[in-house]
C-alpha cells in the first residue's frame, strides 16, 4: 500500500531533519513565528466551507502543475471565497515544500493548513515553524497513543488538526481521542477509488457537535449538494482547482454552491466509485 511506503520514507526523512535542525533551534523558530490563525474558527460558519488546496503532484497521477506560484494561488482562493488553505508540503510523493506553506499564508490572511504525514512532534513544530495554523493527523498512520500524543501536541502550540478517517473503525478510533475536527477521505486507501458514499456512510456516526470535513473527489456543485445532504462542515479540495482552466471560476462555483441554501436533493448526482480525485492518500 502506498501509506506503508510513504511512512517508511518519512521515519528516514525525519531522521535527517532531526541531524540538520535540532527540535530546540526548531521549538525557537515557532515561538518567534505569528501566532496560530483560527482554523477551527474559520469552519463554523453558515454553509459548507472550502478549504482549498495548494497541491503540485500525487503519487497516482504524477505530477500536474510543476509552476504552480503557491502565493498568488493562495490569493486566488481566498479571493475567490476559501475559508482556509491546505498545502501539501511533502516533498518526495508530493512535490511540495515547507516554502510553499509560508510563501502561501503570508499571502493571505486565511488561516493553512499544512497537509503531510505527521507522526512526529518535530513534525508538528516544524508546521508551526512554517506558519501552519493547523495540522493533519492520518488515523490509518497513527497507533492510538501516538494519536492522542500528537493531537495534545497540537493543541499545547494552539493548532487545529484534522483528524482523518476512511472508516467506520478509523472513525471510532477519531471519536475516542475527542478530535474537534474529523476529516472524512472518500479515497480507498487499497483500490485508490473514490465514493462520496464514503462521507455519507461515515457522517452517520460522528456527533454533530464535531466539525466534519469531507476530502477527495469533490469536483462539481452537483457534488456539493450531496455533501449538503449529508451535513458536512466544509470540503477539502485540491487537484480540480489546481488543473481548472480557470481557478478563480472554479473556486467560486464550488463556493457559490456550498452557500447555496437552495440545494434540493433531488439534484444531487451520486458520486460513482472510480472518480478520480484529490485526496493525499
Amino acid at each position: 500500500m502506498i501509506l506503508d511506503t510513504i511512512l517508511q520514507h518519512k521515519e528516514r526523512e525525519l531522521a535527517e531533519r532531526k541531524a540538520a535542525v535540532p527540535l530546540r533551534v526548531l521549538e525557537q523558530r515557532a515561538e518567534a513565528t505569528e501566532p496560530p490563525r483560527d482554523f477551527t474558527a474559520a469552519l463554523r460558519q453558515d454553509g459548507i466551507r472550502l478549504i482549498a488546496e495548494i497541491k503540485r503532484a500525487s503519487p497516482s497521477k504524477g505530477v500536474f502543475a510543476p509552476d504552480l506560484d503557491p502565493a498568488a494561488l493562495a490569493q486566488t482562493y481566498a479571493g475567490n471565497g476559501a475559508s482556509a488553505l491546505s498545502v501539501l508540503t511533502d516533498e518526495r510523493f508530493f512535490q511540495g515544500s515547507l516554502s510553499d506553506l509560508t510563501a502561501a499564508r503570508s499571502a493571505v490572511d486565511i488561516p493553512a493548513l499544512r497537509k503531510d504525514f505527521t507522526t512526529d512532534e518535530y513534525h508538528i513544530v516544524e508546521a508551526r515553524a512554517a506558519g501552519a495554523d493547523a495540522i493533519l493527523l492520518i488515523v490509518a498512520a497513527l497507533p492510538l497513543p501516538r494519536l492522542q500524543a500528537l493531537l495534545r501536541c497540537a493543541q499545547d502550540w494552539g493548532m487545529a488538526a484534522i483528524v482523518e478517517v476512511h472508516t467506520a473503525e478509523e472513525t471510532a478510533q477519531a471519536l475516542k481521542v475527542d478530535a474537534t475536527i474529523i476529516g472524512i477521505n472518500n479515497r480507498n486507501l487499497h483500490t485508490f477509488e473514490t465514493s462520496l458514499e464514503t462521507t455519507a456512510e461515515l457522517r452517520a456516526l460522528i456527533p454533530s457537535d464535531r466539525i466534519v470535513v469531507s476530502e477527495s473527489g469533490i469536483h462539481t456543485p452537483a457534488h456539493v449538494a450531496q455533501l449538503h445532504d449529508c451535513g458536512v462542515d466544509a470540503m477539502l479540495v485540491g487537484e480540480s482547482l489546481v488543473t481548472a482552466s480557470d481557478t478563480a471560476a472554479k473556486v467560486a462555483e464550488l463556493v457559490g454552491a456550498a452557500q447555496d441554501s437552495s440545494i434540493a436533493p433531488q439534484s444531487v448526482i451520486p458520486a460513482q466509485a472510480g472518480i478520480q480525485g484529490d485526496g493525499a492518500t
